[in-house]
Parts: C-alpha cells; structure tokens; sequence
C-alpha cells in the first residue's frame, strides 16, 4: 500500500514546490522522481532502525550499515525493484542477519582471508551496473573501480585499529554483502542483467 502512495505523497509535495511558478512536465517529472527517492529512504531507513531498536541491535545495525555504504558508495550492485522490496531486503541484510552472526568471534587469518577476498572481488567486478542505470563511460567506470578498492581498503584496515571482535564481524559482514550485490552470480541467480552497458552500446 505504501509504494501505491508515495508517488501521490511525492506529486503533492512537488506541487507545493512549484505552487509559485509555471513548470514543464519534464522539470516535474524530474522533482518528483528526487522527492519520491527521497520519502522512499526515509521510510525504509525509519523501518530499519525501529526494527533494530526492536531487537536492541541500533549499534549492531549501524556498523553493518555504514560498512556496506562505504563499500556501495563507488561500486553500486543490484536494487530492488519495488520500494517495498527494498525495504524488506534491507530490514533482512542489516538487522535479521546481523542478528545472527553479530557474536561469531573469527581468528587473525580467516579476518585476512576474508579482507583479501572482499578486495579481489571489489577490484575485479566493481562497479556493477543496473538495467536502469548502465554505466556506459569506460573512464568513469575505471575511475570508479579505483575509488571502490580505496575505499575498501580504507575500512577494512580500521579492523586491526579497533580490535572489537563484534565490530570486527560486522564490518566484514557490510562489506560482503555488498560483495553480493556486485557479483556476476548474484545477477545470475537473480536472473538480472549483468554489465548493462555492453548491451546498449
């Protein structure tokens, strides 16, 4: 129901935007598009984090959260395709999961194996696009691709400077589930196209 009143909540608010001046379609479209974004983020991040609150895992979900967007911000991966898929994906990747793997303690070299492969496989398949947004610049997306494995690297090497087994844990779990979201056999499994912009161009 919610996805059904967003755009309307989304039109409204446009309009009000607009209420003092005359504007194309097009100009509209494009507000409305930014402002739905918007709502659509604002209500899955509240779900998320009431549901973590639920839980007691506010901390927990928020190591998970910022570790994944720190990897997600250069290499993208797949979406869901509805608002409330979205949302329920993201209450299962950053509370639910989290949930059960938050208290696994791990030993110094399976932290390296796991930090070496989050990083072959963000240097290998970083950046992934998406059927509505092909990444057709070759520079950009190598650009990208670096951007991705620094700020990879990044994170991971606050793992030895923390030293907190459970924030350990998680922010190895973020960066991996972002790991999923760029592999070519997710886009498989999911029967998703993968490397949008070869088939455009």
């Amino acid at each position: 129901m919610f996805s059904l009143t967003v755009p309307n909540m989304a039109a409204k608010i446009t309009r009000t935007i607009f209420r003092d001046r005359e504007v194309d379609e097009d100009r509209f479209a494009i507000v409305k598009y930014g402002v739905e974004i918007f709502l659509v983020n604002v209500t899955k991040g509240i779900t998320v984090y009431l549901a973590a609150a639920f839980l007691g895992m506010i901390w927990q979900t928020l190591v998970v959260h910022v570790s994944y967007l720190i990897v997600r911000r250069h290499s993208f991966g797949l979406h869901a395709k509805t608002s409330l898929g979205c949302t329920i994906t993201s209450v299962v990747m950053f509370v639910v999961l989290p949930y059960f793997v938050k208290d696994i303690q791990l030993s110094g070299w399976i932290i390296v194996v796991i930090s070496i492969f989050i990083l072959l496989n963000i240097a290998i398949y970083s950046p992934s696009d998406t059927e509505n947004m092909p990444l057709f610049n070759a520079q950009k997306r190598h650009k990208m691709r670096v951007k991705s494995i620094i700020n990879s690297f990044c994170l991971l090497l606050c793992i030895p400077i923390i030293n907190i087994d459970w924030i350990i844990t998680l922010i190895l779990f973020g960066s991996l589930l972002q790991v999923v979201l760029i592999h070519p056999l997710t886009y498989k499994f999911l029967k998703r196209r993968y490397n949008n912009y070869e088939n455009i161009l």
